[in-house]
């Protein structure tokens, strides 16, 4: 059982002859309460070569926002059914197929939901759809695992079908661009993914992955069809090197490349994350050093294309670095942690 229960006080002021006035249009006290109640259960089999997994999933969502301001209530009540079947079947030592089927959801989060979420400035403004509904897919995957001696390779084939999907429509008022997340019709994305890694010393390991998926778009909205079909691609390599005096250093690679959107097209980008870490103390405490996005490339470029208007939003995160340290008590070493972002 959750429990989510979130207030969110929100205040707009403008500038005006030399003093702070607060805006009561884009002023608001938002207040987001979600339960959501679920029972599961799995069944497996192991045998020498094959097995299965089973399982199902009973969820009902009580979700109940309300605007203060103007007292607007919006409530969402649903129970699903979420079923699951993973298969294994074992070739030899050294090579195995998995198969798999899941059902899963997606539900919109509070900034999703909340009307007023961000005025990024008097151009553009991005809001919450209170309406929303979640989204749901169904994913079916099929793998191969191969492994010998240093080097393991993964080669995947995957198709999700998925209803309900959320995007962010743009629409122009008075030269001002408001995005509003709506349900909008269904996706069908098949792809393959591949893995591989290999250690060819104690002290050196690469990992990396590339995953390429075509999808297709179908949807309307007021008569305006958004139906469309693109593809994307991504890469990740990922080097680590055990270094003399328990130093531990990690090199990250990433690209993902251009796609289309309903409504115009988002760049790609690629970028480079690095981090070290040094155990002292037999282990029982860790001092890290990590850099993301090393050279600052992380660039996130969108076009809204239509007829009658043309926006586009530049968004640079910029260079992050981050020290820490950590120290475990008793008999338990120091947490690892590289000071990414838990989610």
């Amino acid at each position: 059982y959750i429990i989510q229960d979130a207030n969110n006080d929100f205040a707009v002021s403008d500038f005006i002859n030399n003093e702070w006035v607060l805006d009561e249009g884009f002023t608001n006290v938002f207040n987001f309460n979600q339960k959501v109640l679920g029972a599961y259960g799995t069944g497996a089999y192991e045998g020498e070569k094959w097995g299965v997994k089973v399982g199902l999933r009973l969820e009902n969502t009580d979700l109940n926002t309300l605007l203060e301001t103007n007292n607007t209530a919006n409530s969402q009540n649903y129970t699903n059914l979420f079923p699951s079947l993973h298969t294994s079947y074992k070739i030899n030592d050294q090579f195995s197929l998995q198969a798999g089927y899941s059902k899963r959801i997606e539900r919109p989060s509070l900034w999703s939901l909340n009307p007023f979420f961000n005025i990024r400035n008097n151009f553009n403004i991005r809001l919450g759809n209170p309406d929303l509904g979640p989204e749901f897919t169904d994913s079916y995957e099929m793998t191969g695992i191969y492994i010998l001696d240093k080097i393991s390779f993964n080669f995947g084939v995957y198709h999700r079908y998925t209803t309900g999907v959320v995007e962010r429509i743009t629409t122009s008022e008075d030269n001002v661009n408001i995005s509003r997340p709506i349900n909008l019709g269904t996706n069908a994305s098949t792809g393959l993914e591949i893995n591989a890694k290999y250690n060819p010393a104690k002290w050196l390991r690469f990992n990396g992955d590339f995953n390429y998926r075509y999808f297709s778009r179908l949807g309307e909205l007021e008569g305006q069809s958004f139906d469309f079909a693109a593809d994307q691609w991504s890469t990740r390599l990922t080097a680590k090197f055990k270094l003399p005096a328990q130093i531990d250093l990690e090199v990250m690679g990433n690209y993902r490349s251009d796609v289309q959107t309903v409504q115009g097209e988002r760049s790609g980008f690629a970028f480079a994350d690095l981090g070290a870490r040094k155990k002292i103390n037999k282990g029982k405490a860790v001092i890290s050093l990590s850099v993301r996005d090393l050279f600052a490339s992380r660039i996130f470029e969108t076009e809204v294309l239509q007829e009658d208007f043309y926006a586009y939003s530049y968004g640079l995160r910029g260079r992050f670095i981050i020290l820490g340290f950590s120290y475990g008590f008793g008999k338990g070493e120091a947490m690892q942690y590289g000071g990414g972002r838990r989610r």
